[in-house]
């Protein structure tokens, strides 16, 4: 039954895999778990001076992630010869179809297929090379510099225009800068940058605006990746569902044409102005066609047969199929995200150090996917800041040692720890996840898989955490999530829930906010002595002592069990034979930079 939960069985668990259809509708936390059937080649542990896992095995590793190191401002570049494309139109595919297509509404995610309110249509406050693993600014600033603890300013580029004809100009960044970085908004800008910000104007500079946060931020420019401006005129004045079905911004590409459930067409914009970065490069296909195909067997057989261009994760079971295969990074790290708040029994540490100990992760690694998965038990993928091989290291699996913790706690099988997922998000996740839950059973755990077809379920489950009471009269003071819930809009316990979680600044800030602090809707976690530490890590500048503070907060999620990550995610995508496009360090797709040779 299409919309609704089911409980998934070993049986039914390939057929659902393969032939279980929806229509995808989503929103910006539950990310695309179809990634994860990529080659996953990552390391199971990377010390704390690691550096971020290269695009290609023979990219120089990246400087400026190294502690110790400030994140250098943006430097000048040769402007990217302009390509030259073969064709006029391109089909791209990807497994789900976007909830909707506004920039900043609910259904606009940070996964890749979210390209029409990403990626495709915007150039957001900043960019990270995906070579270098620099910063870089596209078309709509030219520079920026810290003026205090909490205030960056920034110049804007002379000529950039929305989508819709008007300037880009200071005055209008400012309704974005305050919905991007407000908790109760999406557009995914809040939790990257870990607290509110607002814009000010510069007296006497008609071009420059200064982001003003509401506590230290030492790192702005980089949690800016993802936050974005739409023409704020048209913007106020669209209904709620105007506002779903546009985006009305700068970026390389123009929304033509969306009828859901069909596909999603763009223009190109030709006033784009390229800021001589290679991912800012002038726009050559005139025309892209987003659709969307559950199974990456079709994915890639639309590839096969020219029936598309270019197509998100077909899986390395596939890679024979395609004229072309090319491996790409995520910075996801696949996870369950466990309810210490209001689940009766995930309150208890013991509980949640036994289900842990349950998973033969590794073993279940090998048996899908041939030994080419290396786990990792860090919530932040490898080379992040607070990251090391200590505080990611995959757990003992020893299922005695996990059935004495459970009696210890006074485990009560009468209370189910379910996970809940949905069909789609990974190509092997339900069989991942079955396994799990017969690990867990195994050792007298009471387990269902809750596999729900209808993905605005699944994203009430995830976005009703300790976040949805940032605002309310006290919760600052007291931070006492836990007394409030469960929380809206699902009012019961969330379980473990199943999730993708990127981390594309490399820096644990991310999901010490986003996973582990008071103030995230997906967040399970709230303890004063924990939150007090994610905001001293999170003030305190690039260098030797944040990256201390960044471990002690991955070392106490790890040593508490508050998440159950399983490994690092890989992208394998497909290409038609004559399609020219490399992957980014994150599953991020710029049309920009792909043109046809033939």
């Amino acid at each position: 039954m299409l919309g609704g939960e089911q409980n998934v069985t070993g049986q039914e668990i390939v057929m659902l895999n393969r032939h279980y259809k929806v229509r995808f509708r989503w929103s910006r936390w539950l990310l695309s778990l179809v990634a994860v059937t990529a080659l996953f080649l990552v390391a199971c542990g990377a010390a704390a001076t690691a550096t971020p896992p290269s695009l290609q095995p023979s990219t120089p590793a990246p400087g400026n992630v190294v502690p110790g190191q400030p994140t250098p401002a943006p430097q000048a570049t040769a402007v990217p010869t302009p390509m030259v494309s073969a064709r006029d139109s391109a089909t791209v595919v990807t497994e789900a179809e976007p909830a909707s297509i506004g920039g900043w509404s609910y259904g606009c995610s940070a996964e890749i297929h979210s390209m029409a309110c990403a990626e495709l249509t915007v150039d957001p406050i900043s960019w990270i090379n995906s070579t270098t693993y620099e910063l870089e600014l596209l078309s709509g600033f030219t520079h920026y510099e810290q003026i205090d603890p909490n205030r960056w300013r920034y110049t804007l580029r002379e000529g950039v225009k929305y989508h819709n004809g008007k300037p880009f100009t200071p005055e209008s960044t400012l309704y974005g800068f305050e919905y991007n970085g407000h908790s109760d908004y999406s557009g995914n800008g809040n939790s990257y940058i870990g607290g509110v910000i607002h814009g000010e104007l510069v007296p006497g500079e008609p071009m420059k605006v200064d982001v003003v946060c509401d506590s230290p931020c030492p790192i702005f420019p980089r949690t800016g990746i993802f936050s974005k401006f739409l023409e704020p005129e048209s913007y106020q004045a669209m209904t709620e569902d105007e506002r779903n079905a546009q985006t009305i911004s700068f970026g390389p590409y123009a929304i033509s044409d969306w009828q859901p459930g069909v596909h999603t067409k763009f223009e190109i914009y030709e006033d784009y102005i390229s800021s001589g970065v290679f991912d800012s490069q002038l726009p050559t296909i005139q025309e892209i066609v987003h659709v969307y195909r559950p199974e990456a067997i079709v994915r890639a057989s639309m590839l096969a047969t020219g029936e598309a261009d270019w197509a998100a994760d077909i899986g390395f079971d596939e890679v024979s199929r395609v004229p072309q295969a090319k491996t790409g990074t995520t910075t996801e790290v696949y996870a369950l995200i466990l309810d210490t708040m209001w689940h009766p029994e995930l309150q208890k540490k013991q509980v949640r150090q036994a289900l842990a100990h349950a998973i033969d992760c590794q073993g279940l690694m090998d048996s899908l996917f041939s030994g080419q998965i290396q786990c990792h038990a860090s919530i932040s993928p490898p080379g992040s800041v607070g990251v090391t091989s200590e505080n990611s290291r995959p757990r003992e699996y020893n299922p005695d040692l996990a059935r004495q913790l459970l009696a210890e706690a006074g485990y009560d099988p009468a209370n189910a720890i379910d996970i809940n997922s949905r069909p789609g998000s990974n190509i092997r996740g339900l069989e991942i996840l079955e396994a799990v839950i017969t690990y867990w059973r195994e050792v007298g755990v009471t387990s269902n898989l809750n596999a729900w077809g209808d993905l605005a379920k699944a994203r009430e489950i995830q976005l009703s955490g300790c976040g949805v009471y940032t605002n309310e009269p006290g919760y600052r003071e007291a931070l006492d999530c836990s007394a409030r819930g469960p929380a809206s809009p699902y009012f019961t316990s969330s379980h473990a829930y199943e999730i993708a979680t990127s981390d594309e600044i490399l820096d644990f800030q991310r999901q010490g906010n986003l996973r582990s602090g008071c103030f995230s809707r997906s967040s399970r976690v709230c303890f004063r002595e924990l939150q007090e530490l994610i905001e001293k890590a999170s003030a305190t500048p690039e260098g030797a002592e944040r990256t201390q503070l960044m471990t002690e907060v991955g070392n106490i999620g790890y040593e508490e069990v508050y998440h159950i990550p399983l490994f690092a995610v890989k992208m394998v995508y497909g290409l038609g034979a004559d399609v020219s496009w490399e992957p980014m360090y994150a599953p991020r797709f710029r049309a920009n930079t792909m043109h046809f040779t033939k």
